[in-house]
């Protein structure tokens, strides 16, 4: 009699599975990078969301202007400091964690270092690790000494890292990569029981602060576009505007593509920013009348930013025209000053 679990019951103390996609090998979109990383993101299961800190300093009942004011004014500081951030718990992890050997193995090459990359789309960051191995003496077949060299670094994802939170939990990952490399000396089973026992490390060292180091990253990013498929409804998200809907089709269903982030305003209709350059125009030519036309707009785009300031909106929803907006915008202010 067979005694074994019953067919179709799952671990409880297991996460679901990624399932596997509905294209067979033979199909070109099976081996399609970014369908491939689109499905996993869709399909990983999801972490409890974070909390916003930025939105832990607001005061209840305060104006959209003020919210917006200061969740700005958090990003900036946060940008400010972000690079010190990493250092300084990189430092931390260091000496609390591996007795100060990562930085001790690295420093005849200056030191782990941290490097940010704004061509990071998916991860939150990535450890890098090279041995160089130096013979002492003259004759290598005698028995001469070996000296190692350690390179080592981590690359930090600017579009994905937005917080100290996320900042701090990335190095931390990244920290039991390196040791899991440099110490551990484990170089082909990255997240294996060498780096979990690594993660379960630095979990106890800094659990206190919010520190949990796991095998996978499962942030959400914040694409800035995304196109959606109108037969199938799957999206397609980017941080730049490289779809064409002319030209790209689903890779699903080849059904047509529509872009729902930003919203793309009607063909012909004026953004809020063309009609305040028309309107302001005008009146700084008559306060410059010999400068010229790069600098006038230099002096417009500077009262859009004042005034967009003032009303409290986010620089990242303000919706500025395309280059051919501006050159035909310009075009319509020769015509009419001509006048």
């Amino acid at each position: 009699m067979d005694r074994g679990k019953p067919p179709g019951l799952v671990s409880p103390t297991k996460p679901p599975r990624i399932p596997s996609t509905p294209h067979r090998p033979e199909v070109d979109i099976f081996w399609n990078q970014e369908f491939v990383d689109d499905w996993n993101t869709e399909h990983s299961p999801r972490k409890p969301p974070r909390p916003n800190k930025a939105a832990d300093l607001l005061i209840p009942g305060d104006s959209p202007k003020k919210t917006a004011a200061a969740l700005r004014e958090a990003k900036k500081t946060f940008a400010s400091k972000k690079h010190s951030i990493a250092e300084e718990f990189l430092a931390e992890l260091d000496r609390l964690v591996t007795g100060n050997q990562l930085g001790e193995l690295a420093a005849s090459t200056g030191g782990i270092r941290i490097t940010w990359s704004n061509r990071l789309n998916t991860t939150a960051g990535r450890a890098s690790w090279r041995r160089e191995t130096l013979r002492l003496g003259t004759n290598s077949t005698a028995g001469g000494a070996e000296l190692h060299r350690h390179h080592a670094s981590i690359e930090l994802a600017e579009k994905v890292i937005d917080d100290e939170s996320r900042l701090l939990n990335v190095v931390a990952h990244e920290f039991c990569h390196l040791a899991n490399f440099m110490i551990s000396g484990v170089t082909t089973n990255p997240h294996g029981k060498e780096f979990k026992a690594w993660a379960a490390r630095c979990s106890r060292a800094f659990g206190h602060r919010g520190i949990k180091v796991t095998t996978k990253h499962s942030y959400t990013i914040d694409f800035k576009y995304i196109w959606q498929c109108a037969q199938c409804a799957t999206e397609f998200k980017r941080h730049s505007k490289s779809v064409d809907v002319q030209k790209h089709r689903c890779g699903a269903c080849k059904g047509q593509l529509a872009q729902i982030k930003p919203r793309p305003r009607a063909p012909g209709a004026k953004s809020e920013y063309q009609k305040f350059v028309q309107a302001e125009m005008k009146s700084v030519k008559q306060e410059h009348p010999k400068s010229p036309q790069k600098e006038l707009m230099k002096l417009v785009a500077e009262r859009w930013k004042t005034t967009r300031d003032e009303a409290g909106v986010e620089p990242a929803a303000i919706s500025t025209p395309e280059t051919e907006d501006i050159s035909k915008l310009l075009v319509d202010l020769t015509l009419e000053s001509a006048d």
